[in-house]
C-alpha cells in the first residue's frame, strides 16, 4: 500500500511538471495561401481575408506581413507575424477569424497554417 502511494504521489509530481511543457504553445506566425483553381477565386472571401489583415495591422495585431504569391485567378500567399505591442489574445482571435472563412471549395484554394517564423526575403 505505502510503495503504490508513493509511485502515485511521483507520478503525480512528474505529470504535473511535465503538462507545461506539453502544454501547445501559442502560434506567433501564420502563413496565409487563398487562390483561384481554375475559375476566378471567391471575391467574398477573399476580400475578407484582406479585411482582416488590413485590420490587424491597424489595431497592431500583426507587425509582419509579407505577400510572397499572387494566384493567376486571383488570390495570394503570405505570411503574417504578430505584433510586438499586440493586445493580449489578438493574434489568436485574428488566426481564428481567418480559419472561419469558408470560401467556396470548388472555386478556391485556401489555407492558414501556423508557423514558427515567417522567412525574411533576401536580397541576392
Amino acid at each position: 500500500m505505502r510503495t503504490s502511494l508513493s509511485q502515485g504521489c511521483l507520478l503525480a509530481a512528474l505529470m504535473a511538471m511535465a503538462s507545461p511543457a506539453m502544454a501547445a504553445t501559442p502560434s506567433t506566425a501564420v502563413e496565409i495561401s487563398i487562390g483561384g483553381i481554375g475559375p476566378g477565386v471567391d471575391a467574398t472571401a477573399f476580400k475578407k481575408v484582406k479585411w482582416l489583415i488590413a485590420d490587424a495591422v491597424y489595431r497592431g495585431t500583426i507587425d509582419y506581413f509579407d505577400v510572397y504569391g499572387y494566384g493567376k485567378e486571383g488570390g495570394f500567399s503570405a505570411c503574417v507575424e504578430q505584433g510586438t505591442f499586440a493586445a493580449a489574445g489578438s493574434f489568436d482571435k485574428f488566426v481564428k477569424a481567418l480559419r472561419a472563412i469558408q470560401p467556396n471549395p470548388t472555386t478556391t484554394a485556401y489555407s492558414v497554417s501556423d508557423v514558427v517564423q515567417c522567412t525574411y526575403p533576401t536580397a541576392p
